[in-house]
């Protein structure tokens, strides 16, 4: 089982800090050893999306969970490339690969 992070808005102060405090809490209260982010309704992501990723990657690490991208469109995978994140992180295209236990946005 896996929980998913499906991302409908851009990247800001609020949302990252909500997604960061969701991801601990689930994290705390569950068993989960994968969390998957979904970024299919990102066009594009700036340098602090990249640093909300990188904060959830560390979340889910300390916690002993595995941290996968699903769902990223050309734009983002060049920004992750260009900044070697796509080396820091598992990316993954097919949905069916998890079963999840929660799904939140």
């Amino acid at each position: 089982m896996a929980i998913l992070i499906r991302l409908f808005s851009d990247f800001n102060q609020r949302n990252s800090a909500l997604l960061q405090k969701r991801l601990k809490k689930s994290l705390a209260t569950k068993s989960e050893r994968s969390c998957v982010v979904d970024l299919g309704t990102i066009d594009s992501i700036s340098n602090y999306g990249l640093m909300t990723l990188v904060a959830l990657h560390r979340i889910a690490h300390n916690n002993g969970c595995n941290l996968y991208l699903m769902n990223l469109n050309d734009s983002v995978k060049y920004c992750l490339e260009v900044t070697g994140l796509d080396q820091r992180f598992q990316i993954k295209q097919n949905q069916g690969e998890f079963s999840y236990s929660q799904a939140y946005n």
